[in-house]
Formats: C-alpha cells, sequence, structure tokens
C-alpha cells in the first residue's frame, strides 16, 4: 500500500495534474466522436481503432511542453445507411481506463482526490466520395469530477458524456461513408487537492496522421429499366432496329452503360446519361419472334437491373 506524502508545490504538482487530467480527457474527447452515430436500420458493426495526439500541455501561466497521448476509440455503428438518412441526436459515452503510474502521481504526490474538465471545440467528421465533408462540433461534452482511486492496483476509469448533433448523409455521397476523429481540439482540465485546492490546466491537441476510425456502407438507390423497340416494323436483312432505354433509379439520375442480349450473345451495348440511353441493333438475319434480354449494369449511386422485350422480325 503506498503511502500518502504531503503535497507538494512548484512545476513538479502541477505537471502530474495536467498528465492525469489530460490523458483522461483526449481519451473522452476522441471515443466520443464516433458513439455519435447512431444506428440505422440495419445490422451493427463494432469499430475500433487507436490513434496518438500530441498536446501543448500548460498549467496557468506555467508551459509543461508536449505530450503524445494515445486514445482508443471504440463504437457501434449500423453497417449500410443511406443517402439523405439523418442520424438522430443522442448521448454517448465512453470511458478511459488510466494506468497505475498516474493514480499513484495524482494520489500520493498531488494528493488529487477528484479530476474533471471539458472541451468545447471537439468536432465529429463525415466524409464520403461524391460529397464535401461534413463536420459538425459536440455540445456538452465534459467529464464531471470523480474521485481518483485511493489503493494501489484499482481501476480508474473516467467517463466523458457529450451530445453528438443529427447528421445528414449528403445527398450526392455514395460507397462508403467514414466518421473520423477531430484533427484538433483544447481541453480545460481541473485537479481538486486533499486541500481542496484547484489546479487549472488547458491542452491544445492535434494529429497530422490519420483520424478515421471506420466506415460503413451506403445503400444503392433500386433501378428499373423500360424499354422499347423502334421502328414498329422490321424486317430480316433491312431494318437497322434501336432501343430506347430508360433507367430509373431516384437521385442523382442514373448514368452507367447498357447492354442487350440474346441468349449469351450480346447484340447492343450503350451508355447511360441522364437516365437514357440508346442501343442501335444490328440487321436481323431471319423472320422470327426474339426475347432480347436488356441489362443495366449500376453505378456508385445505383443498383443493377434488367428488363425483357419481345422484337418481331418480319420477312
Amino acid at each position: 500500500m503506498l503511502q500518502s506524502k504531503p503535497a507538494r508545490t512548484g512545476k513538479r504538482r502541477t505537471r502530474f495534474a495536467a498528465a492525469a487530467t489530460s490523458t483522461a480527457l483526449v481519451a473522452g474527447v476522441g471515443g466520443l466522436v464516433l458513439a455519435g452515430a447512431p444506428a440505422a436500420n440495419a445490422a451493427n458493426v463494432n469499430l475500433d481503432k487507436r490513434f496518438n495526439y500530441t498536446c501543448k500541455v500548460d498549467a496557468g501561466a506555467l508551459p509543461l511542453g508536449n505530450h503524445v497521448l494515445g486514445v482508443r476509440a471504440q463504437v457501434q455503428v449500423p453497417s449500410v445507411v443511406n443517402r439523405n438518412q439523418t442520424l438522430p441526436t443522442r448521448k454517448t459515452t465512453i470511458t478511459l481506463t488510466l494506468p497505475e503510474t498516474l493514480r499513484e502521481a495524482t494520489y500520493d504526490i498531488l494528493r488529487g482526490r477528484t479530476a474533471g474538465g471539458e472541451s468545447k471545440d471537439a468536432k465529429v467528421s463525415l466524409s464520403a466520395p461524391g460529397s464535401s465533408t461534413l463536420t459538425v462540433g459536440i455540445a456538452n461534452l465534459r467529464a464531471a469530477q470523480a474521485a481518483v482511486p485511493a489503493t494501489a492496483g484499482a481501476p480508474w476509469n473516467i467517463a466523458t458524456v457529450g451530445d453528438v448533433p443529427a447528421i445528414k448523409v449528403p445527398a450526392t455521397a455514395h460507397t462508403r461513408a467514414s466518421f473520423s476523429m477531430p484533427a484538433a481540439f483544447s481541453i480545460a482540465a481541473t485537479v481538486i487537492n486533499v486541500d481542496d485546492v484547484r489546479i487549472g490546466v488547458t491542452l491544445a491537441c492535434k494529429t497530422a496522421g490519420s483520424r478515421v476510425i471506420g466506415s460503413v456502407a451506403i445503400n444503392k438507390n433500386a433501378s428499373k429499366v423500360a424499354a422499347k423497340v423502334s421502328p414498329k416494323k422490321i424486317k430480316a436483312k433491312k431494318t437497322k432496329a434501336k432501343i430506347a432505354v430508360t433507367v430509373s433509379a431516384g437521385s442523382p439520375k442514373a448514368s452507367g452503360k447498357v447492354t442487350a442480349k440474346i441468349g449469351k450473345k450480346t447484340v447492343g451495348k450503350g451508355t447511360v446519361k441522364n437516365g437514357k440511353a440508346t442501343i442501335k441493333l444490328k440487321k436481323f438475319k431471319k423472320k422470327g419472334t426474339y426475347k432480347i434480354k436488356v441489362t443495366y449494369g449500376g453505378s456508385a449511386y445505383a443498383k443493377g437491373s434488367t428488363k425483357t422485350i419481345k422484337v418481331k422480325v418480319r420477312k
């Protein structure tokens, strides 16, 4: 069992306060970023990743230098979201377990008995191909004053709670949406010691490394193919027919490729632009009724689909 020691003043005392409190609160900010993304109507996936932040720490007018702090972010998010879907506001919590070295320094050297703080500029970002990055602030992000464990080896868990506002998936986003930690944030922290003395600490934290904790799939729109052959009268070995194709796939309008097949043989291709395409067919060699399968291959925004039409060829 560690014995309590008299309170120490000066640079050493303040440095331990900054280290203990900053580590706790930085981890809270990092985890809150992604916990704010609520589940959609889809199965959930668990994301778990570690990051490093470099924080400039000051205790009052005393500069304490730069400190590299590790953050582990763990969160459950929906595996699939839809464009224009609003992920509603929700409370979010993350817990950091501090190492024994910080518990000992805070409790025995500083004689700190509680620690807490807040961040007013932490943000969460959502980015995806086809759209600009969307960044929103996290409100009420704070860790209340909580007891520092008195027993050596006892776990020290500090929970931070914040409100992640509603986030709307951009209408032009496609493929996957990535959730990211903030590039920079600041923290105002306080340690209260056994003599009820408050030690104020500020931290300015930033990272130049990857900030993406994970991503989720963006659902594609369903598509529907409509096809019409012209002219109405088609003669074998004489008429060059064509198929007017319309692909309905919501917003944005469909783009991509369409193919026409008779059995396994490709008889024509076309490019879809603004939901429309024209497929030119070669002359039919024989009379008869042909089944032509028109297939839209899909795009980043829309799923593929098919339509089978009948074409009557005269002699």
